[in-house]
């Protein structure tokens, strides 16, 4: 019975999101699996304790004016450990456009078959910058090239359904639903938010005391293109050293390690290494994270709660 409703979760998500799905606008993170309210907000508050996340990423070091990502996030359950709650706060440099946004999620938790399955609303403020001026443009006649600084408030809303035990998780999210306007100009009408979707699950299957092996996929859906996504496998050894690697399709391989230094602190990295297309004219995509835990965390289990 456990197991089916694993999988009749699954196919649940799988089939909604095609319909749902739209073009990619968010950065691209690496090491989605030790902070997946990053993707999904109704992960918050899904760890015994609270916690904060930093993330900072340089996408493609060859490429000039390519994505650097920072994000900070914060999450916690309350008392009752039905409600969960977190905050983002993100800083994203591509080319001439710069945002930086706000963002506060919640989470309602239920008890369902050995585990919880909650359901996550995220609502948040974008402060959306292009600057025409820094474009090297070759026809010095594009209409584009008289255009100077453009900014604008846009705010976003994401939904996320995500169910999670001891060993398993499995979660759909949909971003962007207000579909925003990025510019406050007429020149352009595509410069808008549109929604797309994540689809991830994991399994953890602990091998021995001092072995942990953890499975995971990520899935992208995007407009006008196929889905893309990321399949994971990472290793916990004696409950303190991570180390993983994961196939992203149309890109390449991502190599990860981390270490919990104390019970309360981990440092990550991720280095990305692409094959073919932009992957190998960008250079490799570097990815460090940072995880405190602010509190003691309640229980401990057969198969550590990594997720």
């Amino acid at each position: 019975m456990k197991h089916a409703l694993r999988y009749y979760f699954m196919f649940i998500c799988l089939g909604i999101l095609p319909g749902l799905a739209s073009a990619q606008q968010d950065p691209q993170f690496s090491m989605y699996m030790f902070d997946k309210m990053a993707v999904n907000p109704a992960a918050a508050g899904s760890k015994d304790a609270m916690e904060a996340n930093l993330i900072a990423r340089d996408q493609w070091v060859d490429i000039q004016g390519a994505p650097r990502t920072v994000a900070i996030t914060l999450q916690a359950p309350v008392a009752s450990q039905k409600v969960g709650w977190g905050a983002e706060i993100m800083s994203d440099q591509t080319g001439p456009t710069t945002s930086t946004s706000v963002q506060g999620n919640y989470a309602y938790r239920m008890r369902l078959s050995n585990g919880q399955l909650a359901l996550g609303l995220g609502l948040g403020l974008y402060d959306y910058v292009i600057d025409f001026s820094q474009i090297n443009y070759k026809d010095q006649n594009d209409p584009y090239n008289s255009y100077g600084r453009s900014q604008k408030l846009a705010p976003t809303a994401e939904f996320g359904i995500y169910y999670y035990s001891h060993s398993f998780y499995a979660g759909v999210s949909l971003n962007h639903l207000i579909e925003s306007k990025l510019t406050n100009e007429d020149y352009d009408s595509a410069a808008a938010f549109v929604p797309h979707a994540y689809f991830i699950m994991g399994q953890g299957y602990q091998v021995s005391p001092n072995l942990v092996i953890n499975p995971s996929i990520m899935i992208k859906f995007a407009e006008h293109a196929p889905p893309t996504g990321d399949l994971n496998l990472n290793f916990l050894l004696s409950n303190k050293l991570w180390l993983g690697v994961s196939y992203r399709f149309q890109y390449g391989l991502v190599f990860m390690a981390a270490y919990r230094i104390s019970p309360a602190f981990q440092v990550a990295y991720a280095y990305d290494f692409g094959i073919g297309g932009i992957g190998s004219v960008g250079g490799g995509s570097h990815e460090i994270g940072l995880t405190l835990d602010l509190g003691n965390r309640k229980t401990v289990q057969t198969s550590p709660r990594y997720f």
